[in-house]
């Protein structure tokens, strides 16, 4: 089964922010990149449950060979994937918890 998936507008400028550093330092692993955080969404959405939850309610993903984590809330009533955020994992974990914040999570 496929879950509906929502991709918000900031974890797409996310995506757009870490693409364009890896084009400034590292082009070509640019394609690599997307390819990967690409393959972990539609994962997602066949599998919404394949991480722990975070304390925060949300849960994490790890992307294969970056150091990004793909954030996400899932709904069970509506059968939705929603991807929140795609952060370094090294950024401040905050980051996403402001973002559940403002999304009433």
């Amino acid at each position: 089964m496929t879950w509906n998936l929502v991709v918000s507008p900031l974890a797409v400028q996310d995506i757009r922010q870490a693409a364009s550093y890896y084009q400034d330092v590292a082009p070509s692993q640019v394609e690599r990149f997307l390819d990967n955080i690409q393959a972990v969404i539609e994962d997602l959405a066949r599998h919404p449950y394949s991480s722990a939850p975070h304390p925060n309610g949300l849960r994490r993903h790890s992307v294969k060979a970056f150091p990004y984590g793909v954030w996400i809330e899932v709904d069970e009533t509506t059968e939705t994937v929603s991807v929140l955020g795609v952060v370094h994992n090294r950024r401040n974990p905050r980051i996403i918890d402001e973002r559940a914040a403002d999304l009433c999570i």
